[in-house]
């Protein structure tokens, strides 16, 4: 809907911006001139501690230099009340007493169709509220005060009580001369389908308001007092005021407390935000009965960069945070960030606070984690990784995670923080193999193992040539690092340096060869570069030849990367069997070993099949190896035979 010509023009020129913002930040006096319209003050968007978001009255525009939030103060409204560009106007128009513009007929009949709901809700929460504190909800009041709600948490957070007459606030609302079908469209009231009888919705319940960026009432949540209830909380339906998932509890109170410096803690429900509010834990919110969706989560960032989300320590609130990681992960970006504090199992957020105290609550939100350190749990918590098999699983979930992160720098340092936790996990001495007794009956030969490890002596100028190989082919066709990126972020080269160059090359952006080769030579050094590429064994690698082309080189890539993989998992199982005592050798073990074997030699077989017996011509035909050479000897013969006569 539009706004008439000038509008907008008239409405700014009324508003102060630095007024506005100066709402939800602190300024820094000494950084700031006042006089001149000019205020810095620590970015309401991002956590900072200096002053980078500058405010210019004479503009009217802000601007963070640490997170490039901009913006006029319609925008500031927007972005911090959560609200639409209309909305934001409206809250702006009524400070400075300027009367909005009358829309289409059909849009101001919504807006005041809404307004009429919005006062049938207000209604709702004084009537509980008084009921409450009547005789009829004298049960109600113990039962919090069981539950440690005191006093002056019931009043700050507006809990009243509905009692368990079934029309009762149906007709205190038509009393009040509201319509029928308003109440009923506010969902306070259902009519029943079958005897077309009307009834409250909520009866004998412990009543929660749920407001929203506004403050104004849009819903309710209602905890049952009867043990057979069939629902234990209910919330009201979806509604014109009320869209459960784009809403979150107590969302005006947390942002204030996250304005002043507070965490955003995120928890299963309302008494768990009440029992931190009371524990002085005053940024508490909590999704409303769902799980968390897309839009509550862009709205946790608007408040906090890293929402710590508080979970209950079971099974359920592990598959919870695990649900929140697979959402989350296509989301992330610099500055949106999540941590997570999973309770003692057994146990809540309320539970803690009451039974505990709030400084054992608090050490765990100190030691919040980050994300990434919840899915290398869930990755490998309760697996085993006895097999090269299992361990290529390990590396393809974690990649498949690592693909849903859209920043490209972001999902580097990812890769980077998860290799690392794999390095030190299998780096481990008898990591992910099933330990047994030293008396076992089946005991392998000696000389099983040493036939084995005869040529694993080799491994490390065989791993050498295959990465310098891989590290070359790169270089050369640039446009492989794309194809073959998830399989690049997963290898932990063994060379250093050839280990630092890949690092650096599925970091650089698309270019050139010779944009990249500069980029590389920059970033660690020319030296290292050079000696990589003057290595003799690369000079008669055909895809890197004058007529290489890049489909050459991607066969090479991939023969490459699979015998590299496969030598991998076979050196893998003899650094085990190394490190392990004889007398707790078991045939399993050498089974292993065994299967990385015969993976190796299938890989090199495949590759032998697929490059040993041909070679390409010149006309882009593959020809047979062995009748190639000899075609060469017959031409020497007869260049010979001639240099004779």
């Amino acid at each position: 809907m539009s706004l008439p010509n000038g509008f907008l023009d008239e409405l700014r020129s009324r508003i102060c911006l630095s007024d506005v913002v100066g709402r939800k930040v602190q300024w820094d006096l000494r950084k700031s001139n006042q006089a001149r319209g000019d205020m810095w003050a620590p970015c309401p968007f991002h956590q900072e501690k200096t002053a980078s978001f500058h405010v210019d009255d004479n503009k009217g525009f802000y601007y963070c230099f640490g997170c490039q939030a901009k913006g006029d103060a319609i925008g500031f409204i927007k972005e911090t009340e959560n609200v639409n560009f209309i909305e934001a106007v409206e809250i702006l128009a009524s400070e400075v007493g300027l009367q909005m513009p009358e829309f289409d007929p059909k849009s101001k009949e919504k807006a005041d169709r809404n307004k009429i709901l919005l006062e049938i809700m207000e209604q709702s929460v004084n009537f509980f509220r008084l009921t409450l504190n009547s005789n009829q909800g004298k049960h109600a009041l113990e039962y919090l005060k069981k539950r440690g709600i005191c006093s002056d948490a019931i009043e700050r957070f507006e809990i009243g009580f509905a009692p368990a007459d079934q029309t009762i606030l149906t007709q205190k609302l038509i009393d009040k001369g509201y319509d029928l079908e308003a109440i009923i469209e506010t969902g306070m009231s259902v009519k029943s389908d079958e005897s077309n009888r009307l009834y409250d919705r909520f009866r004998g319940r412990v009543m929660f308001p749920i407001r929203d960026s506004r403050g104004r009432c849009i819903a309710f949540g209602g905890r049952s007092l009867d043990p057979a209830a069939r629902a234990k909380y209910l919330n009201s339906p979806e509604t014109p005021l009320f869209d459960k998932g784009s809403n979150l509890y107590n969302l005006v109170s947390a942002r204030s407390a996250v304005g002043r410096g507070e965490p955003l803690i995120v928890t299963e429900g309302y008494m768990d935000v009440i029992a931190l509010d009371s524990g002085n834990f005053n940024g508490a919110i909590a999704p409303l009965g769902t799980a968390i969706t897309e839009k509550q989560l862009q709205l946790m960032w608007r408040i906090s960069p890293e929402p710590i989300i508080a979970l209950d320590g079971d099974k359920a609130g592990l598959r919870a945070a695990y649900r929140l990681i697979d959402l989350s992960l296509p989301l992330l970006r610099t500055g949106k960030a999540l941590r997570f504090s999973i309770m003692p199992e057994g146990k809540d957020p309320d539970d803690l606070i009451r039974n505990d105290g709030a400084s054992v609550f608090k050490n765990l939100i100190d030691e919040a984690v980050p994300m990434v350190d919840l899915i290398w749990r869930r990755e490998t918590e309760s697996k085993s990784f006895d097999s090269p098999e299992r361990r290529a699983g390990l590396d393809k979930s974690l990649a498949d995670a690592i693909a849903l992160i859209k920043e490209k720098n972001l999902k580097n340092h990812y890769r980077d923080a998860l290799f690392q936790a794999r390095r030190q996990f299998f780096g481990r001495q008898n990591t992910g193999k099933t330990e047994f007794k030293s008396n076992s009956r089946l005991m392998p030969q000696s000389d099983t193992k040493s036939s084995f490890l005869v040529a694993a002596d080799e491994k490390t100028v065989s791993a050498q040539i295959r990465e310098s190989t891989i590290i070359a082919v790169l270089m050369n066709f640039p446009e492989l690092i794309e194809i073959f990126y998830d399989e690049l972020v997963m290898i932990d080269l063994a060379s250093p340096d050839c280990d630092l160059i890949l690092k650096e090359l599925v970091k650089i952006d698309k270019g050139t060869k010779t944009e990249i080769k500069n980029k590389l030579m920059e970033k660690i050094g020319g030296e290292k570069v050079e000696k990589l590429l003057s290595l003799s064994h690369l000079r008669v690698l055909p895809c890197l030849r004058v007529k290489g082309t890049i489909e050459m080189g991607q066969q090479t890539l991939r023969e490459e990367l699979a015998k590299l993989n496969s030598e991998r998992g076979l050196s893998v199982e003899v650094d085990e069997i190394n490190n392990t005592p004889p007398e707790e050798w078991h045939e399993r073990d050498f089974s292993r070993l065994e299967m990385a074997n015969n993976a190796k030699q299938r890989t090199v077989s495949s590759v032998q099949e697929d490059t040993i017996n041909y070679e390409q011509a010149q006309n882009g035909l593959n020809i047979n190896r062995e009748e190639r050479l000899k075609l060469d000897e017959i031409r020497k013969t007869i260049s010979f035979g001639k240099k004779k006569s």
